[in-house]
């Protein structure tokens, strides 16, 4: 009996095999990345600084950002009524829960929605610079609201900066969409991180 004779492929036709076979494990390395849980952070546990003497939560995007939120709204495509029971589900942890109506110490970088003469009193405190303008829309849990309480502060831009005020969790919707998960009412603008 004769064994069939093996087909070679030309060198083309091999070379573009592998490059099919590269893609495809590419693509399947980010749909599965994609789909992967997000690891809460090293820890949860809070912590507290002296801010003028006054105690305060330290917080960070590491924490705030740490645990997969999923929108349902109007641009997914949702009905009025999924809309309704996703609004119901409670995707925050606890560990973030800690954080509501307390006075927080928030670190990340600013960009300013409101300013007049030189002053931002409406702004956002994002995880990263390249959220945003220049990278990937943000997470909803990857951006705070910020809203002084008096006055305004000076829009520092590309590097970290803190500032202390009071956290909220509320998922804010707009004509069907969620524009925001966090909110803050600013008190004190502590200037870049040292």
């Amino acid at each position: 009996m004769t064994q069939p004779a093996h087909k070679t492929f030309s060198a083309p036709a091999r070379k573009l095999a592998g490059v099919c076979r590269a893609v495809f494990l590419c693509s399947l390395a980010v749909s599965l990345a994609a789909q992967a849980p997000v690891p809460p952070p090293a820890s949860t546990a809070p912590v507290k600084i002296s801010v003028d003497g006054d105690d305060v939560f330290a917080v960070g995007f590491d924490k705030l950002a740490a645990f997969e939120y999923t929108i349902v709204d109007a641009a997914t495509g949702a009905t009025p009524e999924e809309i309704e029971k996703a609004r119901q589900r409670d995707q925050v942890p606890d560990w973030i829960k800690l954080y509501q109506d307390k006075r927080v110490a928030l670190t990340g970088y600013l960009m300013p929605l409101q300013v007049e003469n030189g002053l931002s009193k409406k702004f956002i405190m994002m995880r990263d610079i390249t959220t945003c303008c220049f990278g990937n829309v943000p997470n909803m849990n990857e951006y705070v609201i910020v809203t002084m309480k008096t006055g305004g502060v000076k829009p520092i831009q590309d590097v970290p900066v803190v500032l202390v005020g009071v956290f909220k969790i509320e998922e804010k919707y707009e004509n069907g969409y969620v524009v925001a998960l966090y909110q803050m009412d600013g008190e004190k603008f502590l200037g870049p991180k040292k």
